[in-house]
């Protein structure tokens, strides 16, 4: 599989879909501002110069019909609007997405407090689950930290360095809702607390209280599970 788009922790600075919003836009950018460790200031775009885009349908099952936009073609990286080496390809099956929700967005991974330290590209694995690549400033440069994430349904939050994933488990005897903490440390991400609502019942209290903080979860961008 081609690399992917990732998940990002990012501030929306601008989104500009140049030529038909329609059919096909030869150009589509959109573009972020992130800090260093000294918080100093850069942007971060994602640019395409001949992409294929269309707004969703109701065939499209994770997107808002009529409103977000999926599109197709080479993209690619830019730090301060000078191209990096960083090129994905995004197809009919895992479009590159511009949606009216932060989790639907494939270049954005907000971060609930300030301007963010890292920048992530989503990509969608399965129709339940996506992957997500990070990346952040290190002298000057836009560096990709190893590994990816993935995610179910939504794409991960950030607040300050915590970075939380939401997955759902149905495998093995027990099902329910993981919420998992990272943290970054020395440009690698760090396993933290994991909080568990995993149950072999769905009727069970702790089945239902992971429904409730998956809810919370996905309808509040400042919701953290603790």
């Amino acid at each position: 599989m081609k690399p992917l788009v990732i998940a990002g922790m990012s501030t929306l600075l601008s989104l500009s879909l140049i030529s038909s919003t329609e059919a096909a836009a030869k150009s589509v950018k959109q573009t972020y501002t992130i800090v260093d460790a000294k918080n100093k200031k850069y942007t971060v775009s994602v640019q395409s110069k001949a992409a294929t885009c269309r707004k969703a349908t109701a065939d499209d099952f994770w997107w808002v019909k009529g409103k977000d936009t999926l599109c197709t073609g080479k993209f690619s990286l830019y730090l301060n609007n000078k191209s990096t080496s960083y090129h994905y390809t995004f197809s009919k099956d895992n479009p590159y997405v511009i949606a009216t929700h932060d989790f639907r967005t494939s270049g954005k991974l907000k971060n609930v407090s300030g301007n963010p330290t890292v920048f992530s590209l989503s990509s969608r694995e399965t129709s339940s689950y996506m992957s997500l690549t990070t990346f952040s400033i290190q002298n000057g440069k836009l560096i990709r930290h190893p590994g990816t994430f993935m995610s179910y349904g939504m794409r991960p939050k950030m607040k300050s360095d915590l970075l939380q994933v939401p997955i759902y488990s149905n495998a093995g005897d027990e099902v329910g809702f993981l919420f998992q903490d990272k943290k970054l440390s020395k440009e690698k991400w760090v396993k933290g607390k994991e909080h568990s609502f995993l149950s072999s019942s769905f009727n069970s209290k702790t089945y239902k209280k992971g429904v409730q903080e998956w809810n919370a979860y996905s309808s509040k961008t400042s919701y953290f599970v603790k």
